[in-house]
């Protein structure tokens, strides 16, 4: 390539000085240029070779086997522009050549994506790829993340390193991935990530971290919480993965562009050091009783709230979600504990905003233990479309007629009580049904006061039929006996007969 460059400079400074004297001087540089030209259009192009693909077999063997000693490769053209692309899949394949550590594998041209995961790798290779997108590493035994290794894939967007034994996170680990954007480092055994860790990586927009149990402790141990200033995580970063790590605090505060917060299975009791632009949150799993007021700051973007499987929740304090007014997904399925939602959960006057479509949209309250819901709470839910209360032992009585009676509302769940309606689908059942014994029909309470006035009337009859049956008549005369009475009774004695 750098000959017939050098060929054709040549040529055109041949030209140039034959102009200005009048007489050709390129006849014997036109020839070797001939010649030159010629030359590569009869010797064959040279085959690339790689340690991964084999390209001199045909795209569709029908003899290809996984013992074949390379990797899959698909070469397609790549959009938008139809340049040829190579994918190269290395998964459950047998290699014969394994990777040297400390020696650069040189991809082929245009290698886009590599998937070397289920490989059983102790060491991170080195590799080299200008057009490498996506590198998948994950499920292997890798140990250590050797500083600068990937130094030489500069346009790296994502990069799986999940499920390996890492335990430490160099400085200049991630050295050269300055376009990165996808991070995986969950189930790992990290305990330690030094400082800036993260700071090559500017333009991180997602970070997963789950399932490191050894995290909550580094987070102690260092005695600082803030993601952002201490590990450099860039402002750039929209979502976090921070679910089962054995956190006790975490500071989000400065995250700039964070959207994305996944904190569940955690040992949280308070939260209150979030961004203000979030708007998606899941603190799934924490050991959280109760929700005290405004559990959650001032988040005026969050429109998802996820707290499922919360064994020890029990209610939801009045103004505990307070101050979200573009809420529009609240999960609490599967928190079975949870008996009480208090009617001013989201405040006492619930305002809305009349130029957005802002409002709770859907609830989830399956598998909890709520039997009724205050309607203190029809305000909030005037924008409500789908309730999911199935699981939840529902007491179908007029506390809850309110709910079935909204119109826009679909409710779904069955009946506990009364006897009448158990088992009954809450959304069939009709709103006349929902009673309480102290509001019964006009008839039958009539019923029962009449019943009731029989009753005392017959009572007072047969008391007074009692009593005149047992006092005498008025032909009887009472007369008191005496001794002087001549209706005393007289004593004759047996040894005085013989003297009447």
């Amino acid at each position: 390539m750098w000959t017939n460059g050098r060929t054709r400079f040549m040529i055109t400074v041949c030209v140039l000085l034959s102009t200005l004297i009048g007489t050709s001087l390129c006849e014997e540089a036109d020839a070797p240029a001939a010649a030159e030209d010629v030359r590569p259009q009869t010797q064959s192009l040279p085959v690339p070779v790689s340690h991964l693909c084999n390209f001199t077999k045909p795209l569709l063997d029908p003899t290809e086997t996984e013992d074949d000693g390379y990797c899959i490769c698909n070469t397609h053209n790549g959009q938008p522009w139809g340049i040829p692309v190579v994918e190269i899949n290395c998964r459950n394949r047998l290699l014969t050549h394994l990777f040297v550590p400390g020696v650069v594998e040189q991809l082929p041209q245009g290698t886009v994506r590599l998937d070397l995961s289920h490989r059983e790798l102790t060491d991170v290779p080195w590799l080299a790829g200008s057009s490498l997108h996506y590198l998948h590493l994950d499920h292997n035994a890798i140990t250590t993340v050797p500083d600068k290794v990937f130094a030489n894939l500069s346009s790296l967007l994502e990069l799986d390193l999940s499920r390996n034994r890492i335990e430490v996170l160099s400085t200049d680990a991630l050295a050269g991935l300055a376009m990165l954007k996808l991070l995986d480092l969950s189930h790992n055994h990290l305990r330690t990530i030094e400082l800036n860790a993260f700071s090559a990586s500017i333009h991180l927009e997602r970070l997963v971290l789950s399932n490191n149990s050894a995290l909550g402790e580094f987070f102690n141990r260092t005695g600082e919480s803030d993601l952002f200033l201490r590990l450099g995580v860039t402002t750039r970063l929209a979502t976090i993965e921070l679910e089962r790590c054995n956190l006790t605090d975490i500071s989000l505060t400065n995250g700039a562009g964070l959207e994305r917060a996944l904190l569940g299975h955690n040992r949280f009791q308070q939260l209150s050091q979030l961004p203000k632009q979030l708007t998606h949150l899941d603190v799934s799993g924490t050991p959280i009783r109760s929700l005290p007021p405004k559990f959650l700051p001032y988040l005026l973007h969050l429109d998802t709230l996820i707290m499922q499987d919360m064994p020890a929740l029990i209610m939801l304090e009045a103004y505990s979600l307070y101050g979200l007014p573009r809420l529009t997904y609240l999960n609490l399925q599967g928190s079975r504990n949870l008996t009480t939602v208090h009617g001013h959960l989201f405040g006492q006057n619930v305002v809305r905003n009349e130029t957005t479509d802002a409002g709770l949209k859907r609830l989830v309250l399956a598998g909890t233990s709520i039997r009724t819901l205050n309607d203190s709470l029809q305000v909030a839910f005037e924008s409500l479309r789908l309730l999911d209360l199935r699981g939840a032992p529902l007491y179908c009585d007029c506390k809850l007629r309110w709910l079935r009676e909204m119109r826009n509302l679909t409710t779904t769940g069955m009946c506990l009580k009364p006897s009448s309606l158990r088992r009954a689908p809450f959304g069939l059942v009709q709103p006349h049904q929902f009673e309480c014994r102290s509001e019964q029909s006009w008839v039958y309470t009539v019923f029962n006061v009449i019943l009731a006035v029989l009753l005392v009337v017959g009572v007072g009859v047969g008391i007074y039929l009692i009593v005149r049956a047992i006092r005498p008549g008025p032909q009887v005369v009472m007369r008191r006996v005496g001794e002087t009475s001549p209706y005393a009774r007289v004593t004759i004695e047996p040894n005085q007969a013989e003297n009447l």
